[in-house]
């Protein structure tokens, strides 16, 4: 009984799962569109709830990241139905949801299974997406992970097979094994290559799908999760850091305050300098720029950013890509927990 559930939880699974507006019925009315069947999701939620509550210490994010997998799901599905790279495939799936209505019964996976996984159940007739109890995943694991059991759904204990070993290697890379260059989704994506023509790849420009609004988390777990992080420092008065990756500001917000040098005149006993995050003007309760300047400011106060930078490189490890002395622009390919 879902009243056994917390009450944003069902507040949530009212509005973003069984709405008629919602993303997920969104997803099921493509799919079907596409391949002439209904795919139903069936979940028990308080069961659901029940395995996974370690992990969401924030009720909010619970529906919204099951509900996100489940979009990838239907669209990595849509995918392959899409492209002509599948035919023996299609023809399979479709012989066995001849027989009528299917489901796609969501439910906890114990270990060792440590990301989402996908199966066909023959007895039942319906497709099993299991959830392990981990962190929600970026979305680009996900899809690969989802490309990955699709591309063995009829092979005998192809999806139900061995654990997961080194998938967090796996990338959703256009072009792949489960992504042949060859296929032609629904949306392109041409990468040009600077340089000699005939180091251009012969099979043609890289194609895959973007993902769908309802594929995507919410931008303070998106940003978190999705490599590369971009930063840039502007000098001057105040000196302006910009992150894509909010952690990053936070932790050099908090060793600049905690070892900032007190002023010894200022009878408030403040910090020579103040170190302030501040909201981002995109998103509402996300920081995305720290400001350093003097508390008691003076127009031709220069702030030294070499301690900055060196924390920026020597600490949290970003590259520099760009600079002109004044302003520089670094990037980390490294997603931290």
């Amino acid at each position: 009984m879902t009243s056994e559930l917390p009450l944003k939880i069902r507040v949530d699974i009212r509005d973003l799962w069984d709405s008629p507006k919602s993303d997920v019925h969104a997803s099921i009315a493509s799919l079907k569109e596409t391949l002439g069947h209904r795919i139903e999701p069936i979940v028990q939620w308080p069961i659901l709830w029940n395995e996974l509550k370690d992990r969401f210490p924030d009720k909010s994010t619970f529906i919204p990241s099951i509900a996100r997998i489940v979009n990838s799901w239907y669209a990595r599905l849509l995918w392959r139905l899409d492209s002509d790279n599948f035919p023996e495939w299609t023809e399979e799936l479709l012989a066995v949801l001849s027989d009528g209505r299917k489901h796609l019964v969501i439910e906890p996976s114990p270990p060792p299974h440590n990301r989402p996984r996908t199966s066909w159940n023959t007895k039942a007739a319906s497709f099993y997406l299991g959830l392990p109890k981990i962190e929600p995943p970026p979305n680009a694991k996900v899809v690969a992970a989802f490309d990955q059991d699709f591309d063995n759904l009829f092979v005998q204990g192809g999806a139900s097979g061995p654990a997961d070993e080194g998938w967090d290697d796996v990338a959703a890379e256009p072009g792949s094994a489960s992504h042949d260059s060859a296929s032609e989704p629904r949306r392109t994506v041409t990468v040009h290559t600077v340089g000699d023509a005939s180091q251009i790849n012969e099979a043609g420009p890289k194609i895959d799908r973007l993902p769908g609004l309802g594929e995507l988390p919410r931008p303070n777990e998106l940003f978190a999760q999705s490599a590369p992080y971009i930063l840039t420092l502007d000098m001057g008065n105040p000196l302006v850091v910009r992150c894509s990756h909010e952690a990053t500001l936070e932790l050099l917000s908090g060793y600049l305050n905690r070892h900032g040098k007190l002023n010894v005149i200022d009878s408030m006993k403040r910090n020579v300098l103040n170190v302030e995050l501040v909201e981002s003007a995109f998103y509402s309760g996300l920081n995305d720029m720290l400001t350093i300047e003097p508390h008691i400011n003076h127009r031709t106060y220069q702030i030294n950013p070499t301690p900055v930078l060196a924390f920026i490189e020597g600490v949290l490890g970003y590259k520099m890509v760009y600079t002109n002395g004044h302003n520089w622009v670094y990037r980390s390919d490294t997603v931290f927990k």
